[in-house]
C-alpha cells in the first residue's frame, strides 16, 4: 500500500483508510472531484498544505490508483492531476461525509 502507516486489518474500513486516511488525502480528492488540476491549482485550493506534503499525497494516491498524472502536449507541457475511476467512486462517499458533518454542532 502507498502509506507507510498501515492498520494491518482486513476490515474494509481499515483497508480504505490505508489508502485515503492520511492527512490531506481526502481533501486532494475533493479538489479533483470537479476535474483535473495542476499542482499550483491544488495548492491554491489547499492553501495550508505544504508543497512537500501535497507532492507525497499525490504520489501515494497515484500509487493506490486513485489519482493519475497526465502531461499536456507542447507547448503547454504541464502536468495535470485527475481522478481515476476508482477516485471518482469516492464522490458519493465525500458527499455523505459532508452531510454527516453538516449535522454536527
Amino acid at each position: 500500500m502507498p502509506t507507510a502507516r498501515r492498520y494491518d486489518d482486513p476490515c474494509g474500513i481499515a483497508r480504505a483508510l490505508d489508502v485515503i486516511g492520511d492527512r490531506w488525502a481526502l481533501l486532494v480528492v475533493r479538489e479533483l472531484i470537479f476535474g483535473p488540476k495542476r499542482f499550483v491549482q491544488l495548492r491554491s485550493g489547499l492553501h495550508a498544505v505544504s508543497p512537500n506534503v501535497l507532492s507525497q499525497r499525490l504520489r501515494d494516491l497515484e500509487q493506490a490508483g486513485v489519482v493519475r498524472r497526465d502531461v499536456l502536449d507542447p507547448p503547454a507541457s504541464v502536468a495535470l492531476h485527475a481522478l481515476t475511476d476508482r477516485g471518482r467512486a469516492l464522490g458519493p462517499i465525500l458527499l455523505q461525509l459532508a452531510r454527516w458533518a453538516a449535522r454536527s454542532p
